[in-house]
């Protein structure tokens, strides 16, 4: 594990004292350049993000080093999360809590199902998530409540989203402000459950490194909005105290949702695939989206002579390992059985 202090006890030696922290991925993530993806009149770098853990990267490792630590110090033993039923949250938290000796629990909502989700479900099996599927939203709250009121439980937020979690954002941000020489005008990346825009425009309060944030919404506008984003990283400054020196701009892009959660679009799909060409692998729901949103704002002339980051978000790290560790298709309870066709082999076999 290459993991030197977070920049933000670094920028801010007595919040260490305060503020519970684990090590558990491999920071800082590469910041590279981008060559070909974008009209050359654009300066586009990409934040790694995909590369912060071996077993599982992607953005909610941040999160997870002072949310689970956080749960630690509360004495618990377990914990619950909330997801839809292809969470990469849910894996990420369910392979690192399980590494800490915590139980994981998740409460999962249906979404639109393809093999990727499927195999999310089994990886999620594999690593000893225990599953509490829901036939809908409307389920969710019963089930939720009853998972949370079992004892020594610490219940995380839906993306890992709580204050807590928003601090590896804002330890993300100061990163960049402290490791690149120059800065950025604007940084994209998916707004999902809040937590990482939110952590990311709260640093470019406190150093110019951040620009400008643009979230991409990939869910439901009453999940995630500008003013949820706006109040999550205020009350991050406020409760830690911290005087500002920017006033950066947050913008919330909504063009690009596609109508429901864990939807794909034509657009992500074409943003996916422009990805690849330059070695960037994305997926069509949450990274493609924020991707195509930035290729439509540098191709429309709107980021012409700016440099530009892009979060690079979703996990890397090859699920084959997991996915052979996973239970037979044939074993799973019925309710899980149903995400799958009666005639479908076993994934990752």
């Amino acid at each position: 594990m290459n993991q030197p202090i977070p920049a933000l006890f670094e920028r801010y030696p007595t919040l260490a004292r305060r503020i519970p922290w684990l090590p558990l991925g491999w920071f800082p993530t590469p910041l590279e350049r981008v060559v070909g993806l974008c009209p050359d009149s654009v300066e586009l770098w990409v934040k790694r993000e995909d590369k912060s853990g071996v077993v599982y990267g992607g953005n909610k490792v941040r999160k997870l080093e002072f949310v689970l630590a956080e749960a630690l110090a509360h004495k618990a033993r377990r914990v619950v999360t909330i997801g839809g039923i292809g969470s990469h949250h849910v894996l990420c938290t369910a392979i690192y809590g399980r590494q800490l000796g915590l139980d994981v629990s998740a409460v999962v909502f249906p979404q639109p199902i393809n093999d990727h989700v499927r195999e999310q479900i089994l990886a999620d099996l594999s690593v000893g998530a225990q599953l509490l599927p829901t036939a809908g939203m409307a389920g969710v709250p019963w089930t939720l409540w009853r998972a949370r009121a079992q004892p020594h439980t610490y219940y995380i937020p839906g993306g890992g989203s709580s204050l807590a979690g928003t601090l590896g954002y804002l330890s993300c941000g100061l990163e960049l402000g402290a490791g690149l020489d120059g800065e950025f005008d604007v940084t994209y990346g998916a707004l999902g459950s809040c937590g990482m825009v939110a952590g990311l425009w709260a640093a470019s309060h406190l150093c110019p490194g951040v620009g400008d944030v643009v979230g991409v919404r990939v869910v439901d506008r009453i999940v995630c909005n500008r003013g949820k984003t706006r109040a999550l990283g205020r009350s991050l400054l406020a409760t830690l105290s911290l005087k500002t020196s920017c006033k950066p701009k947050l913008t919330v892009e909504h063009g690009f949702f596609g109508g429901a959660y864990g939807r794909s679009t034509p657009a992500a799909e074409a943003a996916v695939a422009d990805a690849a060409k330059v070695g960037l692998h994305l997926e069509p729901t949450y990274t493609g989206k924020a991707m195509a949103a930035l290729l439509a704002h540098a191709r429309s002339g709107c980021l012409d002579g700016k440099r530009v980051l892009f979060m690079q978000s979703y996990s890397s790290s090859d699920l084959a390992p997991l996915l052979r560790k996973a239970p037979a298709i044939a074993s799973l309870p019925p309710i899980l059985r149903r995400w799958f066709p009666s005639d479908q082999p076993q994934l990752g076999s």
